[in-house]
């Protein structure tokens, strides 16, 4: 059994099955908005890679779901803890641009304030954010 940064056990399989669940259209809204729930009830509770797993569980509900309001309301809620950690600023974006398209969404302002204090040390994270409308 692997360990967190915590030392508890990983909640990386548990993540993983939370997006399972909300990729996959047999699953009620009900369901998917409950299991949206848990990620953001214990996201400051996340160690790096299980926030990199979150933020991918969370970008399987796209911007076309019916839930994806839920989804992008879930991401905005934690990012400001999850940008924090050194490595999330990448999948973050991945997950954003799954939910939100390729434009910056006014209610994330502040959280793209938070991204483009990181890419004045992060080229990549930069050139991601240029791309940006």
């Amino acid at each position: 059994m692997s360990v967190n940064n915590h030392g508890l056990p990983s909640r990386v399989p548990a993540i993983a099955e939370i997006g399972r669940l909300l990729g996959d259209p047999a699953v009620a809204d009900t369901d998917k908005y409950a299991a949206l729930q848990l990620l953001v009830q214990d996201h400051a509770d996340l160690d790096e890679v299980e926030a990199q797993s979150a933020l991918w569980a969370i970008a399987q509900l796209g911007a076309g779901h019916e839930q994806a309001e839920q989804a992008r309301k879930a991401l905005l809620t934690c990012a400001p803890q999850w940008l924090q950690m050194r490595d999330t600023a990448l999948p973050f974006m991945d997950c954003y641009q799954a939910l939100f398209g390729p434009q910056k969404a006014d209610e994330a302002s502040a959280v793209f304030a938070q991204l483009e204090m990181q890419a004045l040390q992060d080229a990549e994270l930069a050139e991601r954010l240029a791309q940006l409308r």
